[in-house]
């Protein structure tokens, strides 16, 4: 039982990087915090699972990985899924995590990542990620932007031609001996050739009706390059990832700009089953938020609410991970009519609402008013905050 006291550590190490990404701006003051315990406790708390425990106890499972790892008694990475809005699609939170984790405990690869390139500017950390033309790219969010189903990344990457082609680079921390895809089979798709220098396979994405697949294939040497090439009829890739076969941690950050936590809530249970299936999390990260302090109809016992249900699905659609709930990160904003370009609002004082322009928000809005021509956080984000805040206090047993 003494190799897994280091765990109250992590757990605050754990913490502070996640939640400590920018410092707060103009930020409102916040209720009085849960608090995580610092000293190691004389034993370590019963393991009976994340759905019998509550606050860092419901993580022991994955400290005890962690604990594994370091002491080679695991030989398989430790794997963490962050997924959530902007602030997980930039990899900043994440790769802080990432880095510090890894230099305590070894790499195990770059993990999960959405198929292709999605997005302009999309820059992960630790790989570069290029594709040729003949795909099409198809996001879920706006809502409704594209029929779905999609899965953990909210992305779908679908190839118009044979030959189409994603390349994976990695610096020499994320070299890899491993490689998943996931997708959808359909009749009439094509296969893709996975390959890695001389070695590779193809999997083929036909199926009678349509399915979820995902299919992984190991290398003999480790490699800093994936080559997958879409073969024959179309193929429709909703995540790949690479990964190391011994030890380490990998810390996957899948997110959309401007998402919520009720776009992932629409995300289909069969592919979202099957993705975390075949990359088998220890810890879940889930990171909504921020957008939701943006809605001026929130409605925080629905949020909450919302919240509440979102993880009990993620405990029945990955049984074996732990869960960690990563409150909505800050975001300031100005009056909408101002454009915010660095021009019209240069030197702008920053401060958050009042509780009386809150209350008046959406008439100051329409008057333009001068006293919100400032920065300050969006009017409803410490809502959303004190939402989840209230259920990170119930009872596992509540949920």
């Amino acid at each position: 039982m003494s190799a897994a006291r280091p765990r109250w550590p992590i757990a605050t190490t754990l913490a502070i990087t996640l939640l400590a990404a920018a410092p707060p701006t103009c930020a409102a003051p916040l209720p009085e915090p849960v608090t995580t315990p610092t000293a190691a406790p004389s034993g370590p708390p019963p393991l009976n699972g994340p759905s019998a425990l509550s606050g860092a106890e419901a993580l022991a499972p994955f400290f005890v990985a962690l604990a594994a790892v370091k002491a080679g008694r695991r030989h398989t990475p430790v794997q963490i899924l962050q997924i959530g809005d902007s602030h997980t699609a930039s990899d900043y939170i994440a790769s802080g995590a990432r880095v510090r984790l890894q230099a305590r405990f070894g790499e195990g690869g770059r993990g999960v990542l959405p198929p292709g390139t999605p997005f302009g500017g999309y820059a992960p950390f630790q790989v570069e990620v290029t594709q040729s033309d003949g795909w099409r790219v198809e996001p879920s969010h706006p809502p409704g932007a594209s029929p779905g189903p999609f899965g953990l990344s909210g992305w779908r990457l679908i190839s118009t031609k044979p030959g189409a082609s994603i390349t994976l680079t990695a610096d020499p921390e994320a070299a890899f001996d491993r490689a998943t895809v996931c997708g959808l089979a359909a009749p009439g798709s094509g296969a893709l050739s996975v390959s890695a220098g001389a070695e590779g396979g193809e999997f083929s994405f036909a199926a009678p009706s349509p399915t979820p697949l995902c299919r992984s294939i190991s290398f003999a040497a480790r490699s800093r390059q994936l080559q997958l090439t879409a073969q024959r009829g179309p193929v429709a890739l909703t995540s790949f990832g690479t990964s190391r076969a011994t030890g380490g941690v990998m810390l996957s950050n899948l997110g959309i700009s401007g998402a919520e936590l009720g776009e992932f809530a629409a995300r289909d249970d069969a592919l979202l089953k099957a993705e975390f299936a075949a990359y088998a999390p220890d810890l879940i990260v889930l990171a909504f938020g921020t957008n939701e302090g943006f809605r001026r109809d929130l409605d925080p016992v629905a949020y909450e609410q919302l919240v509440r249900a979102q993880i009990r699905r993620l405990k029945a659609l990955a049984p074996g991970a732990a869960i960690l709930l990563l409150g909505p990160g800050d975001a300031n904003t100005v009056r909408p009519d101002i454009p915010e370009d660095g021009v019209h609002d240069l030197n702008f004082a920053c401060a958050p609402l009042t509780e009386g322009e809150t209350a008046h928000y959406a008439a100051l809005i329409a008057d333009h008013s001068p006293a919100l021509a400032r920065w300050y956080p969006p009017p409803t984000l410490g809502q959303a905050r004190e939402a989840e805040r209230r259920f990170g206090r119930r009872p596992a047993a509540l949920l």
